[in-house]
Order: C-alpha cells, then structure tokens, then sequence
C-alpha cells in the first residue's frame, strides 16, 4: 500500500516538472529536512505506526568525484500488547564516489558508490523483555541519481548497515538492508521539495537485554516529504 501511496504522489511531482527552463546540473550541495507522512514496523507479524518518524541530513560535494553525506533519522512505535514499544535513531555519515555516467543536456546521470560510519540507538520493549541500547557500525551504499525532466531528479540507492560486535559480546547482533528511492522538483534554483520511499529490514540477530538471546526482525516502511535547499 505505501509503495502505492509514493507512485501516487511521485506522478503528482513529475507532472508538476513540466514546464521549465534550462535545467540545472544535478546537485549534491544541500541540507533537508523530512517528515513521515507513513511509517510502519513490523514485528512477530504484527505491523505498528509511527507518528513522530522525521529525519534531517545534506551532502556536500567537495570535488568533481566525492560527495560527503549524513542523515539523522528518528522514529517511534506504539506495538500491539499494552506497554510495548519500539524506538529507533539512526546516524550515519559518509562520502560517496561519483562516476558520471551521462553529462549535460536534460537527463543527467550519475552512478555513486560509497561507505559510511553508522551509529544506531534502539529502545524496544516486548513480552520477552527489553532495553535500550546503542553502538557504532559501518555501511554500504551504491545507487544511481537522474535528471527525467528540467525540474525534477530521481535517485535509487541501496544500504546496508553492519553494527558488528555488541559490548557484551554479541557479535554481528544487528545489521540491515534498506531500499532507498527518492524524487525532488525543484521550485526555485535554491528550494525543492522531496519525497522518499523507504523500506528494508533490521535483523537483530542476538538482542541483548532480553532474558536470553533472541532473534527479531523488524520490517520497516516509510513515506517522507520534504524541503530541500540548495547552496549552489
């Protein structure tokens, strides 16, 4: 239903891209600011809102080939039972290398791989148990970002987090695979709007602060809207 939701509105968008001028490079020299209009967990089987879900981030390209990146993402979820709940801060930052892969006129295309450092902070609480807890990771991320019309860019991307070896021992206690697809129409040369399709899995393949070591796996989907400014 969300990736229903985001076809909808991205039409809306790519509509409102029509009319233009010259259109301008694709730009990686930016700060935003989201807000989830739907965000959902999914945990044992039973799916959860959030009405709080809103993230903050910018890159700034420092040469023709590297990007630097970073996001702040927050969420909270009410689950099911009565005083569970699920809480979830994700940093990262990175750099990205860009290869362009079509230059100049009106569909500009840009391939870009990359690695991060990532930090998470989790707050769950379940029948089993729960805790709260963070800890430093590393990630992946490759994906592509296209001009399709004067005013208007899309990008794909792919992450993967690896939080590696918890304090007590766990190891490889949490990592995850997210899908990542986004769209801006520019409104000015400075100012555009965005919207982002997210959806993925946390594993938490040895939860600490549970009676014993156990398993979740947490589905996450999330539609955000957004302003964007650019600082060239």
């Amino acid at each position: 239903m969300k990736s229903k939701n985001f076809v909808m509105a991205l039409a809306v968008l790519s509509a409102s891209a029509a009319a233009a001028a010259d259109r301008q490079p694709l730009s990686y020299t930016y700060v935003e600011g989201e807000y989830a209009i739907d965000s959902a967990v999914e945990i044992y089987g039973d799916s959860s809102d959030s009405d709080n879900a809103w993230a903050v981030g910018g890159s700034w390209q420092i040469s023709r080939r590297f990007v630097l990146w970073g996001r702040f993402n927050s969420a909270s979820y009410d689950l099911p039972n009565f005083g569970e709940h699920f809480n979830l801060e994700l940093g990262t930052i990175g750099a990205l290398f860009r290869v362009p892969l079509r230059e100049g006129g009106d569909s500009p295309l840009d391939f870009l791989v990359g690695g991060s450092f990532e930090y998470q902070s989790t707050d769950i609480v379940t029948q089993l148990g729960g805790d709260t807890f963070g800890d430093p990771g590393v990630g992946l991320r490759v994906g592509v970002k296209a001009g399709i019309a004067r005013h208007f860019d899309v990008a794909a991307f792919l992450h993967y987090y690896d939080y590696g070896v918890f304090d007590e021992g766990f190891r490889n206690y949490l990592d995850g695979l997210f899908f990542e697809l986004g769209a801006e129409l520019s409104l000015t040369r400075r100012f555009g709007l965005t919207l982002t399709y997210l959806t993925g899995e946390l594993d938490y393949n040895q939860l600490p602060g549970l009676e014993r070591p156990e398993e979740v796996e947490v589905d996450r989907d999330e539609i955000r809207l957004g302003v964007r400014f650019h600082f060239r």
